[in-house]
C-alpha cells in the first residue's frame, strides 16, 4: 500500500469541540486515564467543507436529505415541465434515498452525491425510455396489506447509475468514501483514514456556570434573566491521517483524473486536514488554532499511528505541546529501528514549511 500519512499535534484552549449526547466535550480513557476526544466525523466534516472552497470544481458532494430538489431543477432544465420534473425527481429520490412522508422533497436518510453526479444521472434517465418512471406505482397487497413492489421503475434508475464516478467533482467522494445501503453499487470505500484526535495527557472536563442580564428589566427586580451551565476542556490532541494513494487513484475512484488533477486534490486536501477546525461554540469560545507540530511521510506498507507515544500520559508544568512533540519523535524514531520502518519522504512542520511539506509528499 503506498500511502501519505499526516501525524498531528496541536493544543486548544478553552473550548467544546465536539459534544456528546448530553452537551459535554467528548472524552476516551487511554492508557488508564481520562482524553479529550474529537470524533473523526466531526473533524472529516471541516476538513471537507474547507477544501470544497479552495478546489470547488473537484469537490462537489454534498450529504443531504433534499437532493430531489436538485433532480427536479435538473429534469426541468432538461426540458421537463415542472410537474414532470418533479415526479421524476421523486422517484429518483424515492429509490436512492426513501421518500419521509413527512417531506415531499425529503429523503429518509442523508444520501452523499456531487452536483455532476445528479446531472448525469439525469442525463442518463433522458436517454432510457423515462416515461415509464412516471407511471410505474407501488401497490397494496390485499390480502397481507403490506407494501410490494409492482414496477416502481428500479431497473431504469439503476442503469442510469452505472457511469455516474466518471464526473470530475467527486474528490470529496472518493476521499471521505459513501455509504448506500439500498444500492451497493454506489457505495465507495473512503481513501482518506482519520483516527479519532485524542489528547497527549489527561483531561477532566470543566464547568462553566455563565448569566445573561435583561437589559430592560424593571429597576427594582433583581436576579439575572437568564443563567446555565456548559462543559469545556483545554487540551492538546495527537490526531492521525493517511491516504490509501493506490485507492484513491483505482477505478472506483479517480482513475479517470488527470495527474494534475490528483495533486491539486492532494494540496487541497492536506492543507485542509491542518488547518481546519471543528466549529462547535465558535461564537462563545472562538477557539481557533493550527497545529505546533506535523510530521509528513509518504511511504509504503501498512498504516501505522503513532498514538502510543502517549500511552503513558504526557505530565508537564511547562505546557504539554513541546513535550507531545519530544514524545512522538522518539517513539517514531524507535518504531523505525525497531520494525525496520523504510520511509521514502519524511517532512516536519515548523522545520519545513506547510506549502514545501505539502509539494515534497504529492510529488
Amino acid at each position: 500500500m503506498n500511502m501519505i500519512e499526516l501525524h498531528i499535534i496541536q493544543s486548544f484552549p478553552v473550548t467544546c469541540l465536539n459534544r456528546d449526547d448530553l452537551g459535554s466535550p467528548k472524552s476516551a480513557v487511554f492508557g488508564g486515564v481520562q482524553r479529550a476526544r474529537v470524533s473523526s466525523q466531526c473533524w472529516k466534516r471541516a476538513i471537507r467543507l474547507l477544501a470544497k472552497e479552495s478546489q470547488a470544481g473537484l469537490f462537489g458532494g454534498n450529504r443531504t436529505k433534499y437532493f430531489a430538489e436538485t433532480l427536479a431543477k435538473e429534469f426541468n432544465k432538461k426540458g421537463n415541465d415542472a410537474v414532470k420534473s418533479k415526479a421524476l425527481a421523486l422517484k429518483v429520490a424515492d429509490y436512492l434515498g426513501k421518500l419521509d412522508e413527512k417531506g415531499e422533497m425529503k429523503s429518509k436518510t442523508l444520501c452523499y452525491f456531487s452536483t455532476l453526479e445528479l446531472n448525469k444521472i439525469v442525463e442518463n434517465i433522458k436517454q432510457a425510455d423515462y416515461e415509464k418512471l412516471l407511471t410505474s406505482d407501488r401497490s397494496s397487497d390485499s390480502e397481507s396489506g403490506k407494501k410490494k413492489k409492482k414496477d416502481d421503475g428500479a431497473p431504469i434508475i439503476k442503469a442510469a447509475l452505472k457511469d455516474i464516478n466518471t464526473v470530475r467533482d467527486i474528490a470529496d467522494i472518493a476521499l471521505f468514501g459513501r455509504m448506500v445501503a439500498d444500492d451497493h453499487s454506489l457505495m465507495v470505500e473512503g481513501a482518506a483514514n482519520f483516527s479519532h484526535a485524542i489528547s497527549t495527557h489527561k483531561v477532566s472536563n470543566e464547568i462553566d456556570f455563565f448569566s445573561a442580564v435583561d437589559d430592560l428589566k424593571p429597576q427594582d427586580s433583581e436576579g439575572a434573566g437568564h443563567i446555565g451551565t456548559l462543559e469545556f476542556n483545554s487540551a492538546c490532541y495527537y490526531r492521525y491521517i493517511g491516504i490509501n494513494m493506490d485507492l484513491l487513484k483505482d477505478e472506483g475512484h479517480l482513475k479517470h483524473f488527470s495527474d494534475d488533477e490528483i495533486k491539486k486534490v492532494l494540496e487541497a486536501f492536506i492543507k485542509a486536514s491542518l488547518t481546519a477546525n471543528p466549529v462547535a461554540r465558535k461564537n462563545s469560545q472562538f477557539g481557533y488554532s493550527y497545529p505546533s507540530f506535523v510530521l509528513g511521510l509518504k511511504r509504503s506498507g501498512q498504516p501505522l499511528s503513532l498514538a502510543n507515544a502517549f500511552e503513558i500520559p504526557v505530565k508537564s508544568s511547562d505546557g504539554y505541546a513541546s513535550k507531545s512533540i519530544e514524545k512522538i519523535k522518539e517513539h517514531f524514531k524507535s518504531m523505525k529501528e525497531t520494525w525496520g520502518i523504510k520511509v521514502d519522504i519524511e517532512a516536519e512542520i515548523p522545520t519545513t514549511k506547510m506549502d514545501e511539506l505539502i509539494k515534497k509528499l504529492i510529488i
